[in-house]
């Protein structure tokens, strides 16, 4: 192939073709014949959306065809490549194949070797590599092998035999020399694009998948680059694998390497079979392709040429359904007029435009054959009338599935002249003559291989029959009722592996990353240690029993709560990094959503305890704390553990970091507020007390003041040292009135807590308990998110 590149860099595409029927050193496989029942049969695929639109100041909601009606079929061994211009529908094609598209939504069928599959079955055996190349930067490329194959392929298969298999892949793609490279990112110099996009395929080849789909496998690399991934696209499909991709504009040796390709305009299918059968297929049009001119960048200029004409790309579309050619002037359509502003329709404008219909003059053909638009209708977009006909249209021909009344753009060509004749007898008052179209075809029919049109002269229907067309599909009626459906069997399980080992293969994965990114453990462990020396400077001397003391102890515990808090606030734009990895991996079943949650966590948890026990040894020295040390780092590995939980949480639901930081940040000012510190349970109004016992650091804050001052040790000094401060008015609990105290004692720890409000269960386990168990409910509620919501589906 490199010895054919070379010779043929600088013909056109159109010699290239032509040298190639008698080049004997051109050797091309020829095209398979399309065979029922075997390889991807997809029919009748319609997928349409609601949008929202404001017309004259008032919304509509309007139905519009991504799809609309397409039917083929990819065989296994072959190279389908989709194409078409920008907003053609090609990544909604690509993901109707693939099962990403919401149950319902889709209408249309699905069929491998002529049995009907589900979405949940087609993830089973298929794989799909995204356009972003989302991958760990921080591992080699033999550890994201490894790590797809200790995921794929089941257990059952030795750590050798998935080296060897790993090894195998780096050398089919080609990645050998950088089998130990970083993959790299912005900040660190990695492997290059299109061996970036070579792994990005390896990883989901791995387990030797029978369907390949591939978005814009392509986009962003140079040409040999990208000429290097499809040859490696086309070894894989040589494998027995069927293989689809969405491609824009391939240069002419990545077209050499395509079996098939699927031209789409608007969601509407233009061309399906062979790259080489272009120029004759655009010849059968009456559009050849001009010399020295590439066959598929001049299809693309036909297609914008009748999009943006009066006709639309109905004339294409008839012609790839039915083989019928187009007349004079669907070969040279005229581009549409710009809108003019609507004028009110008047009595003598209405007669005026009734005579110009009657005479023929609104749309007069030429000599040349080109219609004349110097006379077009002016009201042809006019509201009043349109609402002057609304009676009439009640009962006129629409080009409408008589089934699904959903507007049918295959019967447009039929229907304008039949809907001409029928407003032009309606306006003079003639007798009205029946139409004659060709009903629409609801999704499930099987597409009609001849038009039926009338012969000006007899009146009578013209049947025209279309010669084969060699690489057109055919297909046979079945019943979806009575056929088999290809769901997920009882003996083979959802998952190549069992739950534990995805835990350990995952943690695994998790730790080599936070070893090899350092800065995201000693980010947070230098700022905790940092601030804590900061904290032990400005809150001296805390060990004192005196009225001052009391303010600086509680004011350092509120802070010191609020910082373990806010440390956790760099999980937001980590987890969001990693949230499309996620979901590219979960997507075709390589692990479950929990063993993502649980591994997680443990890998985490280490990190978490040596924080946490940093922050406590620095202050409980240096500031002399009365309160137990280990007590003290189990509070705050407590609250590292929930606020940790609960940043994860809100990264899971939010788009962006930049959201996931507002989120957070007005969520720990709700909790900061009512926490008990500014204001206690008792102040604070009964329907916003909830938020007191939702917040994640009353629990933790609580837990030290017990820590601190549960007990009968004295406090003694003057009254106006209290205030200002958040004690407020002083409560004598219980205890010190049934206590012995030392003399002049006037108040005691149990003082404190009881004023604070912190007098109906004073233990530090309750509190730590309670406080885990919010860490739980928000790592449940980030595994249902991930479990149900995080899916790269479309609705």
């Amino acid at each position: 192939m490199a010895r054919y590149t070379h010779r043929y860099a600088n013909k056109s595409l159109e010699s290239l073709l032509d040298s190639e029927k008698t080049d004997k050193n051109i050797a091309r496989q020829p095209i398979r014949k399309l065979i029922p029942g075997h390889g991807l049969e997809f029919k009748n695929l319609s997928y349409s959306v609601f949008k929202k639109l404001k017309k004259d100041g008032v919304r509509i909601t309007k139905e519009t065809y991504l799809l609309n009606d397409i039917s083929g079929q990819a065989m296994r061994g072959e190279i389908m490549a989709i194409m078409g211009p920008s907003g053609a529908g090609k990544s909604t094609f690509l993901d109707a194949l693939a099962g990403r598209i919401a149950q319902g939504s889709l209408e249309g069928s699905v069929r491998l070797d002529g049995k009907q599959v589900t979405a949940s079955y087609m993830k089973m055996i298929s794989s799909y590599v995204m356009q972003d190349d989302q991958l760990f930067p921080m591992l080699t490329v033999f550890e994201t092998f490894m790590f797809a194959a200790e995921v794929r392929l089941p257990p059952s298969l030795s750590t050798a035999e998935k080296k060897k298999r790993v090894i195998e892949l780096l050398n089919q793609l080609g990645l050998t020399s950088a089998t130990h490279t970083y993959i790299g990112n912005e900040g660190k110099r990695g492997v290059s694009g299109g061996e970036r996009r070579r792994v990005s395929i390896g990883i989901d080849i791995i387990h030797k998948p029978s369907l390949l789909f591939l978005d814009e496998p392509t986009s962003g690399l140079d040409s040999t680059s990208a000429f290097s991934v499809v040859e490696k696209v086309k070894d894989i499909a040589r494998g027995g694998s069927i293989v689809l991709m969405t491609i824009h504009q391939p240069s002419f040796r990545i077209q050499m390497l395509l079996d098939r390709i699927i031209v789409l305009a608007r969601g509407r299918l233009i061309y399906l079979g062979s790259p080489t059968a272009l120029s004759a297929y655009l010849a059968g049009f009456q559009r050849p392709v001009p010399e020295g001119e590439n066959s598929l960048e001049y299809l693309l200029d036909v297609i914008k040429e009748y999009d943006e004409s009066t006709l639309g790309l109905d004339p294409l579309v008839i012609y790839q359904r039915d083989g019928i050619k187009p007349d004079q002037v669907a070969m040279t359509p005229v581009r549409k007029t710009p809108k003019r502003p609507k004028t009110p329709l008047t009595k003598s404008s209405w007669s005026k435009h009734i005579s110009q219909f009657s005479s023929g003059s609104i749309t007069s053909r030429s000599e040349s054959g080109q219609l004349d638009r110097s006379k077009d209708n002016e009201d042809e977009e006019d509201e009043n009338f349109d609402a002057s006909l609304e009676r009439k249209s009640r009962t006129a021909p629409t080009p409408m599935s008589m089934h699904s009344g959903v507007y049918n753009p295959r019967l447009a060509s039929h229907f304008y002249k039949d809907f001409s004749v029928w407003l032009y007898q309606g306006v003079t008052g003639t007798p009205r003559r029946p139409p004659t179209w060709t009903p629409a075809r609801t999704p499930g029919q099987t597409p009609v291989s001849s038009s039926r049109h009338q012969n000006p002269r007899t009146k009578t229907p013209v049947v025209f029959s279309p010669a084969p067309d060699p690489y057109a599909p055919s297909f046979e009626e079945f019943n979806i009722a009575e056929e088999e459906v290809l769901d997920e069997p009882d003996h083979r399980q959802k998952f190549a592996n069992p739950w534990l080992r995805e835990v350990a293969v995952l943690s695994w994965r998790t730790a080599l990353n936070v070893i090899r990114t350092p800065e995201l453990f000693l980010s947070r462990e230098i700022v905790l240690a940092v601030m804590a020396l900061v904290l032990s400077s400005l809150f001296r001397n805390l060990h004192k029993e005196d009225f001052k003391t009391i303010n600086r102890l509680l004011n350092f515990y509120i802070f010191a709560v609020c910082l373990v808090f806010f440390s956790s606030n760099d999980a937001v734009p980590t987890f969001i990094q990693e949230r499309f990895i996620f979901i590219r991996e979960t997507s075709h079943n390589a692990y479950r959503a929990s063993s993502y949650v649980i591994s997680s966590l443990i890998v985490y948890l280490p990190f978490f305890a040596i924080q946490g026990f940093t922050f406590a040894v620095i202050t409980k020295y240096i500031l002399r704390l009365h309160g137990t040390t280990i007590y003290f780092w189990l509070i705050l590995y407590a609250s590292l553990i929930t606020t940790n939980a609960y940043v994860m949480l809100v990264s899971a639901m939010v788009p962006s970091y930049i959201t996931g930081y507002a989120v957070v940040i007005a969520t720990t000012a709700l909790f900061f507020l009512t926490c008990g510190f500014f204001l206690k349970s008792s102040q604070i109004p009964n329907y916003w007390k909830w938020l007191h016992y939702i917040s994640a650091i009353k629990y933790p804050f609580e837990a030290l003041l017990i820590n601190e001052f549960k007990g009968t040790r004295c406090y003694t000094g003057e009254p106006q040292d209290l205030s200002p401060g958040p004690l407020g008015d002083i409560k004598i609990s219980k205890l010190h009135n049934t206590s012995t105290l030392k003399p002049n004692c006037m108040l005691i720890g149990e003082d404190i807590l009881f004023t604070m409000d912190i007098h109906k269960i004073e233990s530090i386990w309750v509190d730590i308990g309670i406080l885990l168990a919010w860490g739980v409910l928000y790592r449940l509620f980030f595994y249902v998110v991930l479990r149900f919501y995080s899916k790269n589906e479309r609705k």
